[in-house]
C-alpha cells in the first residue's frame, strides 16, 4: 500500500511540475518536435502511473481470481468485520480515472466532429467566395484586404489565405506563409491540438492537462515556423509573422483552425534565430527518439527511487546491513 501511494504521489508531482519543464524547453529553443514528443511521454506516463498504481491497490495479490475468491470469502464473513475495505477503496479510486478517460475520448470525438462540420461549412462558403489554387494542397484565396492565413484539416485539407497576404507580402514571404500552413496539415498538428484540448476539458484540475492546449499550440506553431524557414529562410518567416500579427483587427481565423498569426510572437521570433533550423528530418527523428527514451528512463528511475525511499522510510528497511 505504501509503495502504491508513493507512485501515486509521484504521478501527481509529475503532473504539477511537467508544464514548467515543457515551457522551459520551449524558452531555451529546444526543437518543438522534441517538446511534443516529451509532452506525449509525460501525458502517457501520468496516466499509466495513476492507473497502474490503482490497479496495484485493487489487486494486491497480483491475480484477479485470487482477488475474487478473497472478496467472496470476506463477504461471507462480513459479520466478523473482515469486509475487504482496502480493495474496495482502491476499486472506487479507479472510477474517476475511467471517467476522465471517457471524457477525454468523448472530447476528442467531439473535436473531430466539429472539425468535419467546420470543413463542410468552409467548403460551402469558399466555393462561392474564394478562388482555388491547385497544388500539393489546395489553397483558397479570399477577397479580403486584411492579411490572414490559416489551415483547416479534413478531406480535402485546406489552406485559406486572403488577398491581403498577396498585397502586403513579397513572393518569398507569401511562400513562407503557405508552407507554414501546409506544415500544419502534413504534421497533423490539428489532431495534437484537439487531443490537448480534450485532455484539458476532461481533467482541468490536473496542471499538465490544463496547460496542454497552450503548450501544444505554441509547439506546433514553432514547428511549422521551422519547416517554412528551412524552405524559404528565417527572414521570410519573420517578416510574414510580423505582418500577420500586426493586423489583428480584421477577419479572424475560425475555431479549430491553425493560423500563422496566432500568439507567442516573441517566442517564435526567438526560435527563428536558432542555428538548428537546417537540421535534417533524419537527425530530428533521431533526436526525438532519444528525447522520448531519455524521458522514459528518467521517469522510471525517479519512480523506482521514490518507491524505494517510501518503502525504506515507512517499512523500516535499512539502507545498509
Amino acid at each position: 500500500m505504501i509503495g502504491a501511494l508513493a507512485l501515486l504521489f509521484g504521478a501527481a508531482l509529475l503532473a504539477i511540475v511537467a508544464p514548467a519543464v515543457l515551457r522551459k524547453l520551449l524558452e531555451v529553443r529546444t526543437d518543438p518536435q522534441v517538446v511534443l514528443v516529451v509532452w506525449a511521454v509525460l501525458v502517457g506516463a501520468t496516466f499509466l502511473t495513476t492507473v497502474g498504481t490503482l490497479v496495484i491497490i485493487v489487486l494486491p495479490t497480483h491475480g484477479p481470481m485470487l482477488l475474487l475468491m478473497r472478496f467472496a470469502h470476506n463477504y461471507a464473513n462480513f459479520d466478523h468485520g473482515s469486509f475487504p475495505i482496502h480493495e474496495l477503496s482502491g476499486a472506487l479510486l479507479l472510477i474517476p480515472v475511467a471517467v476522465v478517460s471517457t471524457l477525454a475520448c468523448r472530447g476528442l470525438v467531439r473535436y473531430t466532429r466539429e472539425q468535419r462540420r467546420l470543413h463542410r461549412r468552409h467548403l460551402d462558403l469558399l466555393r462561392i467566395t474564394a478562388s482555388p489554387e491547385t497544388g500539393s494542397l489546395t489553397t483558397m484565396w479570399l477577397p479580403a484586404s486584411e492579411p490572414l492565413a490559416y489551415s483547416v484539416a479534413g478531406t480535402p485539407s485546406l489552406v485559406v489565405a486572403t488577398r491581403g497576404v498577396r498585397e502586403q507580402l513579397r513572393s518569398g514571404d507569401i511562400a513562407a506563409v503557405l508552407e507554414h500552413e501546409r506544415a500544419h496539415l502534413r504534421g497533423r498538428h490539428h489532431v495534437l491540438v484537439g487531443l490537448a484540448q480534450a485532455l484539458a476539458n476532461s481533467a482541468p484540475w490536473v496542471p499538465l492537462m490544463r496547460h496542454s492546449p497552450s503548450l501544444v499550440r505554441a509547439a506546433v506553431e514553432l514547428a511549422a515556423d521551422r519547416v517554412a524557414a528551412r524552405s524559404h529562410g528565417a527572414t521570410a518567416v519573420r517578416t510574414a509573422l510580423l505582418t500577420l500579427t500586426k493586423h489583428r483587427g480584421g477577419p479572424s481565423a475560425p475555431a479549430n483552425s491553425l493560423s500563422m498569426g496566432e500568439g507567442n510572437v516573441g517566442l517564435r521570433l526567438s526560435h527563428l534565430e536558432t542555428s538548428t533550423l537546417g537540421s535534417s528530418p533524419a537527425k530530428r527523428a533521431l533526436t526525438s527518439s532519444i528525447a522520448a527514451l531519455a524521458t522514459t528512463v528518467v521517469l522510471t528511475v525517479a519512480g523506482t527511487g521514490l518507491l524505494f525511499a517510501a518503502v525504506t522510510l515507512f517499512a523500516g528497511l535499512p539502507f545498509a546491513g
